[in-house]
Formats: structure tokens, sequence, C-alpha cells
């Protein structure tokens, strides 16, 4: 391989580990950012929640973006607004809104096109790289998670969350040569049809919608629901980072064996399985450290090798690149409308019934559905047949 395209791996790493990042550690930080800023707890939960409509409302934008500007300078420019937006976020909550907005507008390009480049790139490797590329989400996302409180407390809160600016700086870097191939796409369409009008982008799209909601949801309430069981915060803040460390392996295999194989029934099933199981366990009121070990294990397991699965066929159930960034788009539009209801609605039931168990029980219809829109995609060879 070329010395260009090793540099562009260590971007497309950077970049990766910049795409939940700035989300992910401002839940553990709320508490110090409310204190310092002032900011009404009315406005908290948009923290979460701009980024994720800022997903929905400008994904379907961005591969037209892509073919007047080209995807790499795209990406370039997006990580760059990311960099100042993440930056400014902390002097007050005028910029931290604005600066969230920034960064959610920016993460949406970087959602939409990191597939599109990786089956540009490197055409021969698109299992591979997409694999390098989700572990590399994953693995910054549960670093940071895990360790901004104790980063804070060292360096202030605002430095911890500025250092994802340092980041994405460096991602900039190692993204120079890409803009030497610079991509401008003329159509994403085949044979004269839109991807909105084809049932298969449909199935695709809610198979990514229906695991994003289910991601979201879990990401939000399992260390609350671990406490309600009895266990410790301390005990549940680290549980929860195990969920995510446990999501590494599914991160870096499931991409790899969709595209060798081709048919991703098995995956599909086994994810069915893991989300019915550790859902389903979730319902059991116990403290037990050894049983909750399980639960979370598997959730995390099952969670990524859904997130993992909806990016891998982004590719395998497209022709060119073109058709890539598009569904692409349509699928993280859709997805993120209903990620953005899942945390408020799961949240609310519970509040309404006075129990977890019939959100929960809820969550397992959502799988069910989610397991056949995944068999529908995968009975097709792409999502225009």
């Amino acid at each position: 391989m070329k010395k260009p395209g090793r540099l562009l791996i260590i971007g497309i790493i950077l970049y990766a580990g910049c795409m939940r990042t700035p989300i992910g550690l401002v839940s553990p930080l709320l508490t110090n950012i409310q204190r310092t800023l002032g900011v009404p707890a009315s406005l908290l939960g948009s923290l979460t929640t701009i980024p994720l409509l800022c997903f929905a409302l400008f994904s379907p934008f961005v591969p037209k973006l892509g073919q007047k500007y080209g995807n790499e300078v795209l990406m370039f420019v997006a990580v760059l607004i990311l960099a100042i937006g993440n930056y400014l976020r902390v002097f007050s909550t005028a910029m931290l809104l604005g600066g969230t907005l920034l960064v959610g507008l920016s993460i949406a390009v970087l959602n939409v096109l990191m597939p599109v480049t990786i089956a540009q790139e490197y055409p021969q490797r698109v299992g591979v790289m997409t694999s390098v590329y989700t572990f590399s989400m994953t693995l910054f996302s549960a670093l940071t998670s895990g360790q901004s409180v104790a980063l804070a407390h060292q360096i202030g809160w605002q430095k911890t969350m500025q250092s994802v600016s340092v980041l994405a700086v460096l991602g900039l870097l190692f993204w120079l040569p890409a803009l030497k191939n610079n991509h401008r796409a003329t159509s994403g369409k085949k044979k004269g049809s839109s991807v909105w009008h084809a049932r298969g982008a449909w199935y695709l799209s809610a198979f990514m919608g229906l695991q994003s909601l289910l991601f979201y949801t879990t990401l939000t309430w399992v260390p609350t629901i671990l406490v309600s069981h009895g266990m410790s915060q301390g005990q549940a803040s680290q549980l929860f980072g195990l969920m995510q460390l446990a999501s590494l392996v599914t991160s870096y295999f499931v991409p790899i064996l969709a595209y060798k194989f081709k048919r991703t029934r098995g995956i599909i099933l086994s994810m069915t399985a893991g989300f019915l199981a550790g859902i389903g366990l979730l319902m059991v009121p116990t403290a037990s450290v050894g049983l909750t070990v399980v639960v979370v294990v598997v959730l995390g397991l099952a969670s990524n090798m859904a997130f993992s699965l909806a990016m891998a066929l982004f590719n395998i159930k497209t022709d060119e690149p073109e058709q890539t960034a598009e569904i692409s788009g349509m699928a993280q539009a859709v997805g993120y409308i209903l990620a953005a209801f899942g945390p408020v609605g799961f949240g609310y039931l519970q509040q309404l019934t006075g129990s977890w168990n019939l959100p929960l029980i809820l969550l397992l219809v959502v799988v069910v559905i989610l397991a056949l829109a995944g068999l529908a995609v995968d009975r097709r060879r792409t999502i225009f047949d």
C-alpha cells in the first residue's frame, strides 16, 4: 500500500473517533456543565437531542453536497467545523447550544460519507476497513464515556470536552492526502429509480432506525434501570462501561463476516437472540453482579452487532458508491428520527406506569420488527431489487 493509503487509514480512525465522542462524553459531565454555566435543567436534554435531529434533518442533503464539492473535501470541512464548534461550546450557554448544533451537523456529514469514502478508497478491502471504522468509533466512545469524569477532576470539564477538538485537528492532518483524490459523484440512482422509491431502501432504513432506537434507549436508561434494581451508581457506571467495551468485539468482526458471506441471516438471528436475552433479563429485578454482567455483555454485543451490520449493508446492498451515499443519507435520516423518540418515549412510559416492564416489553417487540426488516434486506441482492 502506498504511504498516502496508510496515512488515510489513520485519518479514518481519528475521524471515527470524533463521531460519537463529542456526544458521549457530555452525559457524565452534565452536572459540571449546569453548575458552571447555569444551564437550565430543561435545556440539558437538548445536548443529546440537537445532534440526533441534525442527523435526521441534514443527512438527506449530504449526498448532494458531496456531489457538488467532493466527499473528501466536504468531510475535511465538516471535521474542521466540528473542531471549532466543540472548542467554543464550553464558554457560555449560547455557545454550548450553538457549538452542539455545529457538532451535530458535522457528524451528520461523517455518518453519511464515511461508508462511501471507504468504498471509494479501498474497494478491495471494504469489509476490513468498515471494521476498522466501526471498531474505532466504538473504542473512542467507550474510553471517553468511561474516563470523562476522572479526567474532568484532573484538568476541568472544559478542557476535557475541548480535547475532542485536538483529536479532530489530528484527524485533519492525516486526511490531507485524501484531498488529492476528491470524489465528485454524478448520480446515486439506478435506471432512473430514486432510492426513496425503492422498497428495499425502506427496509434498510427501518433496520437502521430501529437499531438506533434500541442503541440510544439502552444507552440512556440501562444505568438507571440497574440502580433501580438495587445497585449503587458506581456499580451501574462500571457495568455500563463494560457494556460498551463488550461491543468492541462485534464492531470489528461483524462487517468482515458480512462481506465474506454476503448473506447475513446468521448475524441477524444472533443479534436478535442477544437483544431478546439481554432485554428480557433486564426485567429481572436483581442486584446480582454476576447476572448483570451477563446482561450488559450480551446487550453490548447485540447492540453493536446491529449497528456494524447496518454500516456494512450500505455497501453490500448497493452497486456503486453513489448509491451508497443516497441510502446512507436516507437510512440515517429515518433512523435518527426514530432514535430521537426512543429514549423520551421509554422514559415517559416508565413514568406513566411506575415500572420498567412495559417499556422493556415494547423494546422486545421492536427487536422482532428489527429482525424482520433485516431479513427482508438480506433476501435482496441490492436495495433496488
